[in-house]
């Protein structure tokens, strides 16, 4: 009698399973809804009578318990990169351009697809079985929303082995959202329970993915496309499309808009035609991606710091509405530097309620003649600050009225401004200004840097007040004792900043440094820093300006911002402070003493023709090598390219060692 309803319940898995294949990935449904639910409800009966024969990949185990508390965060082993952005026709065919050039005018293929605008995803598969998925988060890591995934039907819970091709091991990217239909009937509930209504479809998918029970996000229908492997253990491909194509065959859902482009006129006629249908197309697209086709070319242009070489999104044209003018209000940088923005009459624009737009600064105010009840049009593309694009001048009211930071009169009486020299930036030069100290304060906590989660603008406002902190190793001074008495906190509101707190005592070389916002320098070069100081504070105090100007992404700027930063004592201090308060700087991996290269000191002039030198750098990088961008008799080894600069000759003159390229990869093999 049980194998008679073991079969039947493999069998009725199997038809559901098949059924949503071929509705979600397909699009082709082979039975109707009543048909379906039918089936389903079967399932049910049968597993409630025999919970030994319940299966974890059952369709009917999709909605799981709530999480008890936040989401947790892990690594992705393969970043999650995003691409450069293409803003006109102009720049796409200069994308295209650039790959021609770069190639000697190759034939190429390309892959253009829909960009969705959604949240990004990571799926992990182990041994075909869903294990893992994880939000994009800041590209390095995410949040585990694998209870919410599971209770999306595009998701198969289980890959389809049609080929036998199922590696142990396979994590897929891609993009969930919410369809525009299913966003409405969202919206229309919420408003007829009298509950806030989310602003774009974005929005509502992002909310439902991250709650703690999947019950609401069971409730949400988000769908799934699927666009990359991020990593394998057993198959290869040799393009995009042939890629596309398998994860179609074991039932992971494509863009049915994806297609090949030979040229830049194909991409443009491409763009533009996404963009006159994009009001036909039942979920939100905010522009398209476009792709080298073939893997091997790819792996030859490489990545750029923050985005790879052989892609690019291209952007819709942005939306524009008109608004008035209100009032401008100026917003103090952790630098000091003072940013005028507009607060204008709230508007709808692409979906979102838009009642503030960036100035940028002083020259842009009077370049375009702006004055405060002046109307104006107000555009905003993608997620970027909305912006003041021109003023109304047909419509300027009487009492319109011009703006000068320099006139503005401060609430803190010893705010002084200056412009900064050879710049359109003012700065406070009062270290103590209460909105210097804030932004100081939000930086130091903000995702990016300590990523101190609860720790939003209205807390640390809020500490600030009550005179619990006024730099940032005050942070790590706090007590459950004097959160728990303040107005907003509670019994466990208190305990988690004080355990989030604790978790950012653990962080990462680049997130301190970066974090102590110290002017120009951004996440970038605190990684390019890093790999030079072995993640030590110390030795990054210690470094001289010449030391810091030889690598590689470093100028005389930055490197003086580093030293007068260090030279002043009050942050030195602080510094020390935050370090003897329990802040551990956790070695990064490139720093591992197992490297080959570590120590060595490697500049590189010239092109070279098996690989880009963005590629060669992240090697040797990765190898433990530090990049200079000069020769001085403390470097280890020239590498010369074609057309070579002037570094040969001092190298020669140095005694350096040189490695031509056609000795280049005999020399990586080595080390």
């Amino acid at each position: 009698m049980e194998k008679q309803t073991k079969k039947r319940i493999d069998d009725l898995i199997d038809q559901i399973n098949n059924h949503n294949y071929a509705y979600y990935v397909l699009d082709d449904p082979q039975l109707t809804d009543s048909e379906y639910d039918h089936l389903f409800r079967e399932l049910e009966i049968l597993e409630k009578k025999n919970p030994s024969l319940v299966l974890p990949t059952s369709p009917t185990q999709r909605v799981g318990h709530a999480v008890s508390s936040d989401l947790q965060s892990y690594n992705h082993e393969v970043p999650m990169l995003s691409l450069s952005n293409a803003i006109n026709k102009n720049e796409i065919e200069e994308f295209y351009k650039r790959i021609l050039k770069w190639f000697k005018n190759k034939n190429i293929d390309f892959v253009a697809e829909p960009k969705i605008d959604g949240l990004g995803v990571s799926l992990i598969y182990k041994n075909g079985i869903l294990e893992k998925a994880l939000t994009r988060g800041d590209g390095f890591k995410g949040e585990d929303i694998t209870h919410n995934v599971k209770t999306m039907p595009s998701v198969p819970l289980m890959l389809r082995d049609t080929r036998n091709e199922i590696p142990s091991f396979i994590e897929v990217r891609g993009e969930i959202y919410m369809s525009i239909s299913d966003f409405e009937k969202l919206n229309n509930r919420r408003k007829n329970a009298d509950e806030k209504l989310f602003a774009n479809a974005r929005n509502a998918a992002a909310g439902s993915v991250r709650q703690l029970d999947p019950k609401i996000t069971a409730s949400r229908n988000l769908s799934i496309f699927c666009y990359e492997i991020g990593g394998s253990d057993k198959i290869n491909f040799d393009n995009q499309i042939d890629m596309l194509s398998y994860l179609k065959s074991v039932g992971l859902p494509v863009n049915p808009l994806s297609k090949k482009v030979k040229n830049g006129q194909d991409m443009i006629a491409y763009h533009r035609t996404l963009e006159n249908n994009r009001l036909r197309i039942n979920y939100e697209i905010d522009g398209s991606v476009i792709k080298v086709n073939n893997y091997k070319l790819r792996e030859r242009l490489g990545l750029r710091a923050r985005s790879p070489r052989w892609a690019i999104a291209a952007k819709f044209k942005a939306k524009q509405t008109e608004s008035q003018l209100l009032a401008i209000e100026l917003q103090v940088g952790r630098t000091g530097v003072i940013t005028p923005v507009a607060k204008i009459k709230e508007v709808d624009l692409s979906g979102v309620m838009i009642s503030s737009a960036t100035l940028h600064n002083q020259d842009e105010i009077d370049r375009k003649d702006i004055r405060i009840n002046d109307f104006v049009l107000i555009e905003r593309s993608g997620d970027v600050i909305p912006k003041i694009t021109k003023v109304l001048k047909e419509k300027r009211p009487k009492n319109a009225k011009k703006f000068s930071i320099s006139d503005y009169i401060w609430p803190d009486p010893n705010c002084k401004v200056e412009r900064i020299k050879d710049q359109a930036a003012f700065r406070c030069l009062n270290p103590n200004c209460k909105l210097r100290v804030t932004a100081m304060l939000e930086h130091f906590c903000s995702k990016n840097a300590m990523n101190i989660e609860g720790m939003g603008p209205k807390i640390v406002e809020q500490l600030l007040n009550e005179n619990l902190i006024s730099s940032v190793d005050d942070i790590f001074r706090l007590q459950y004792e004097d959160l728990v008495v303040l107005e907003r906190f509670k019994d466990k509101s208190a305990i988690n900043l004080i355990n989030s707190i604790n978790n950012a005592k653990q962080t990462t070389f680049p997130r301190f440094v970066f974090g102590l916002g110290i002017p120009n320098v951004g996440q970038h070069i605190s990684k390019v820093i890093d790999r030079y100081c072995n993640s030590s504070i110390d030795n990054l105090r210690q470094l001289k300006v010449e030391e810091m100007e030889e690598i590689d992404g470093i100028g005389s700027t930055v490197a003086d911002a580093i030293e007068n930063y260090f030279k002043d004592k009050e942050n030195d201090k602080i510094v020390n402070k935050c370090l003897q308060n329990g802040v551990n700087i956790i070695p990064t991996l490139f720093n591992k003493s197992n490297q080959k290269m570590l120590n060595k000191r490697i500049v590189i002039t010239g092109s070279f023709e098996t690989l880009s030198r963005s590629d060669l750098k992240l090697r040797l990088e990765n190898n433990g090598a530090t990049v200079t961008s000069t020769i001085s008799s403390k470097t280890s080894a020239l590498i010369v390219g074609q057309k070579p600069g002037s570094k040969l000759s001092k190298a020669k003159k140095f005694n350096i060692p040189i490695i031509y390229e056609q000795e280049l990869q005999n020399f990586l093999d080595k080390n």
